[in-house]
């Protein structure tokens, strides 16, 4: 006797990523009320299920969604103005202008064109770390229909160079980021939830981190951090308190499973050893690095933190600032560019770089038990893949994992489901208007720049 089910997805080649990295071929995923109730042979699960719908196809690849685990989603609208500019004036004259002049609505427009872009290159979950308007943020997660998890952005120390709403002090911006998690913790049938933010080193006092931790511990969330972003941010820890931001921040307290370090170009030794021992997550946002010149892959020392058993998460940092928001590409750079750095082919590689974009990112947002894999049980994030394009050619599904990071993009994503629900399909968007989005965006994105008195870069004469 079959049993009903609301989707059955057949692949090719289902790249599992449980414990055993089972890829299984002629394979297919059965879902029913958003779970994942069955993962086999294609044949097996057409004679036990029915399906409401049935997608995929034995050209395909499936696999679970992507992970960004660091994405500032209001920058989509900012995209183009912050190009080829030096750190820190790019977010001195900048990125702190346009995050401060937007209003709720604006952020929610904003951010529906990151989650956009964001699913329609196969990411199914984000990690914000931190916006003046954490509910436009939530507000267009649930519109697009994309997982992720909110914050509000958090400093306490006052800096003359940055606009006056990031003016708070302890108690204030203690209580914001409490707020923003009682209020949107859940939200959305528990597909969008929140965080804490402690923005960066220079910004935070020892006692609100002590609280931030506190605080984070009791509502059972996460904290996520800016930390050894570049040189003179490392330099000037050594110089302001004799040891490096990443002991910084372990003295001030807030190192634990529940905590992710992004960035993090610049460590020492001793500094791998604390990471491990008080099993934080690091994020890397390889391509917000090269962007950037963050020196984050040149200066990184990823290879010695993966050696060393420390879970790396990806990011893209914000449309703004990788200027795409594929996270195959970012896989690509992730799992290359320390070949190059080290003079060593074997460094990182396409495998554990998917488990970076995957179960390490559904980790460090504690949310490893829901996703990062698909395995009976947990809740049905997944891409439908095409391998027919001819850079998956000769061979697309003997070496799936490979031929995805290596030779492909996310571009290849044909269809996505986050949470049971067909969220793309056939490269179309299904709960919003893609094209109206566009028209509004060119709009919004025209309003808020002239506003602010910002724009692109423009480097050549338009004639």
């Amino acid at each position: 006797m079959t049993r009903q089910v609301d989707l059955l997805i057949r692949a090719g080649a289902v790249a599992t990523m449980n414990a055993r990295r089972d890829i299984v071929r002629d394979g297919a995923v059965a879902v029913l009320d958003g779970q994942i109730v069955a993962v086999g042979k294609a044949s097996d699960l057409e004679q036990r299920f029915q399906a409401k719908k049935t997608l995929g196809a034995l050209d395909k690849l499936v696999l679970p969604g992507l992970v960004d685990c660091h994405n500032h989603a209001p920058h989509f609208l900012s995209k183009g103005f912050i190009d080829d500019m030096r750190y820190p004036q790019r977010w001195r004259d900048r990125v702190w202008p346009f995050e401060a002049g937007l209003d709720e609505e604006e952020t929610r427009v904003a951010c529906m064109g990151t989650f956009i872009e964001m699913v329609k290159h196969g990411t199914t979950c984000f990690w914000d770390p931190g916006s003046m308007h954490p509910a436009g943020v939530a507000k267009a997660a649930a519109q697009v229909g994309i997982r992720g998890t909110v914050s509000h952005l958090t400093w306490d120390v006052h800096d003359p160079s940055a606009p006056t709403q990031y003016h708070w002090n302890t108690a204030e911006a203690l209580a914001e980021s409490v707020q923003t998690v009682q209020d949107w913790h859940g939200y959305n049938q528990g597909r969008v939830r929140a965080s804490f933010s402690l923005v960066r080193g220079s910004h935070v006092t020892d006692e609100l981190c002590r609280q931030v931790k506190e605080q984070a511990d009791a509502m059972g969330v996460g904290i996520q951090a800016h930390c050894a972003t570049s040189r003179s941010e490392f330099d000037s820890a050594m110089e302001t308190w004799g040891y490096s931001p990443v002991e910084r921040f372990h003295r001030a307290g807030i190192l634990g499973p529940s905590t992710q370090l992004v960035h993090m170009g610049f460590v020492t030794e001793a500094d791998i050893e604390v990471l491990k021992r008080f099993d934080v997550s690091v994020c890397h946002c390889p391509s917000a690095s090269m962007f950037g010149g963050f020196g984050g892959v040149s200066h990184g020392r990823f290879p010695e933190l993966v050696a060393a058993g420390v879970r790396i998460t990806l990011g893209t940092d914000a449309a703004a600032v990788s200027r795409f928001l594929d996270m195959v590409r970012v896989m690509y750079l992730a799992a290359c560019a320390h070949k190059d750095a080290k003079a060593d082919p074997t460094v990182i590689g396409a495998h554990r770089a998917l488990e970076m974009a995957t179960l390490n990112g559904a980790r460090s947002q504690l949310w490893d038990r829901d996703i990062g894999s698909l395995e009976v049980g947990k809740r049905a994030d997944l891409l439908v893949v095409d391998t027919d394009g001819i850079e998956w050619q000769p061979d697309p599904l003997t070496t799936p994992v490979a031929n995805l990071v290596y030779s492909s993009s996310g571009s290849a994503v044909r269809s996505v489901v986050i949470d049971g629900r067909l969220v793309m399909e056939d490269r179309r968007m299904l709960l919003v208007d893609e094209k109206e989005y566009v028209r509004e965006a060119r709009e919004r994105s025209r309003e808020i720049l002239q506003r602010i008195h910002c724009g692109p870069r423009l480097v050549w004469p338009t004639v």
